[in-house]
């Protein structure tokens, strides 16, 4: 980094603690964020617990691209942690409009990867941990007109958008289509098991501030507890696929903020039950840090790290001849 950015940012640094300080010493505030935290020392139990997360690499290459994604289903009861499979996918892409395109188009798969998945194995779970929100699942793009192609398709290893769609921007369609299919069957088969779980969020529903409500949170409650829940419904104008539109749309659910121990950081989790204290019960028996271990395992092993990509780029024999070449002109 060049010098300049370091005075830049040492110049700000005032300004940001002043920013912090002044949220921190509204006492107005702290009571109202107070006022929707109810306490809670969780019970801990046992329950059988389904991890699913994926990881995901794009690369630009001379005559085109190529992404790997992947995607990890862990099972955690008690102590006893096993992985129980996974899944992978790698594809070349013939880009006509950049690296952006063809990363959706990699999100989409992994994000199919783990659905598959989780549908696959839930039967053995009494919840089933989705890293991210039930909205990013979705997606925030509208869609007027409805697809019904792949309404009809089961859940297998098999990603049908591949091979009916080769265009990128029909492929990106397809993709989408069949998530929300995918995503329509899991929760119907496994509704009250589903926790998606996100470490950040910036919503500022709860407390409609200028800051997000997870931000608010982590500043004043220091106690494991859990928020006021906000019902929500799914906007069907979200959904592409036909049959998702009409057995998803309107659905409700819930969205509540928790903090699991009291070193830890507050999550958001979306769900369909209001059970929320046998959620926090059974999450808080394998946390680490306030975080569920079993997500945690998936994620570490599912990401695709610097020395993976490394590997990669060498098996591909693409490896850097010009040690300071930039990457983005290899």
């Amino acid at each position: 980094m060049i010098i300049s950015a370091y005075k830049e940012l040492v110049s700000k640094i005032n300004e940001i603690k002043d920013l912090y300080s002044s949220y921190l010493s509204d006492k107005m505030l702290k009571s109202k964020v107070e006022s929707k935290w109810k306490a809670y020392t969780p019970n801990h139990r046992i329950a059988r617990l389904i991890a699913v997360d994926g990881g995901e690499l794009v690369k630009d290459i001379r005559l085109s691209s190529f992404y790997l994604v992947d995607a990890e289903a862990v099972k955690t009861q008690g102590k006893t942690t096993i992985v129980l499979e996974g899944k992978s996918n790698f594809g070349i892409l013939m880009s006509k409009k950049g690296k952006e395109l063809d990363k959706k188009i990699a999100s989409l798969i992994m994000q199919l990867l783990e659905l598959k998945l989780a549908y696959k194995y839930g039967n053995d779970a009494d919840y089933i941990l989705l890293d991210g929100s039930l909205t990013k699942k979705i997606g925030s793009e509208e869609f007027k007109d409805k697809d019904p192609t792949l309404d009809e398709i089961e859940v297998e290893d098999k990603i049908y958008s591949l091979d009916k769609c080769r265009e990128e921007e029909d492929l990106i369609r397809c993709l989408i289509a069949e998530n929300h299919v995918i995503l329509t069957k899991l929760i119907e088969k496994y509704s009250d098991k589903l926790l998606f779980i996100s470490k950040a969020s910036r919503s500022r529903e709860l407390f409609n501030e200028k800051i997000s409500d997870m931000a608010l949170l982590d500043l004043f409650i220091a106690e494991p507890g859990y928020s006021e829940i906000i019902t929500k419904e799914i906007d069907r104008t979200n959904l592409l696929s036909q049959m998702a539109s009409e057995k998803l749309g309107g659905k409700k659910y819930n969205s509540v903020y928790v903090k699991l121990s009291s070193d830890g950081k507050v999550l958001k989790i979306d769900m369909f039950t209001k059970d929320i204290e046998r959620v926090i019960d059974a999450l808080a028996t394998v946390s680490i840090k306030g975080y569920p271990y079993p997500l945690l395992k998936a994620h570490i092993d599912a990401r695709i790290s610097s020395k993976d990509r490394e590997r990669i780029m060498h098996l591909l024999n693409m490896k850097k001849t010009i040690e300071w070449w930039p990457n983005q002109l290899s």
